[in-house]
């Protein structure tokens, strides 16, 4: 399944993150943020069947649910780092939390924030925190297309290792091992190879060398 953008401004903002991953330059700070919310802190009632040849593990259908959390997220495009932090409330306040959480871990240098088109990120709060922080640019991503932000593969990544397969006792328990498995991504970090281009960047390219004759 799909959802196709309708954004008026699609190629304009696709073509704006995509120049971001590869014309940067390199002592530019590249961050994708994002929430990833309703984390659920599910405890199975009954321990899973571990596998065996021939037989997956086994899992008992019933739960205890311990409430939700979201992780307030970052993603350091260039070094294939996730960092932020988790919190019980996600809305504009709680974003420019994030936003000052990523000025504080790079102090000096000029960034780019790539982020979705959610109100909580175009409040007048945060349009005032970027006015205040003139070294850091805001880059949306079209609407329905938050796959090119890379902050969404990474989020992929953590709900498999971390969510899918997981029994958490509480909040406290489901807090601690999502910060335990950024730290243990982290220490191995590499970035992803992106290599989408649009097919008209190419017919532009050939057009340009004089192939497109």
């Amino acid at each position: 399944m799909w959802m196709t953008s309708h954004d008026d401004d699609f190629r304009e903002k696709r073509d704006d993150v995509l120049h971001l991953y590869y014309d940067t330059p390199e002592a530019e700070h590249l961050i994708g943020v994002d929430e990833k919310p309703g984390m659920q802190a599910l405890e199975r009632r009954y321990p899973d069947i571990a596998m065996r040849p021939g037989q997956p593990v086994r899992r008992e259908f019933e739960y205890v649910r311990h409430g939700t959390l979201t992780l307030m997220g970052a993603f350091d495009i260039r070094r294939g780092k996730l960092f932020g932090f988790v919190s019980e409330d996600h809305n504009a306040a709680t974003f420019i939390d994030l936003l000052n959480f990523i000025d504080a871990c790079y102090p000096t240098g000029r960034g780019h924030i790539v982020c979705d088109n959610h109100s909580m990120h175009d409040t007048d709060d945060v349009l005032d925190w970027f006015d205040e922080h003139p070294r850091w640019t805001r880059h949306f991503t079209p609407k329905h297309a938050s796959w090119m932000n890379q902050i969404e593969c990474m989020f992929s990544i953590l709900h498999k290792h971390v969510l899918a397969r997981g029994s958490f006792h509480s909040l406290q328990d489901l807090r601690d091992k999502i910060y335990a498995y950024m730290v243990w991504h982290n220490e191995a970090a590499t970035p992803f190879e992106w290599s989408y281009r649009p097919r008209s960047w190419s017919q532009k390219g050939a057009q340009t060398s004089g192939g497109g004759n």
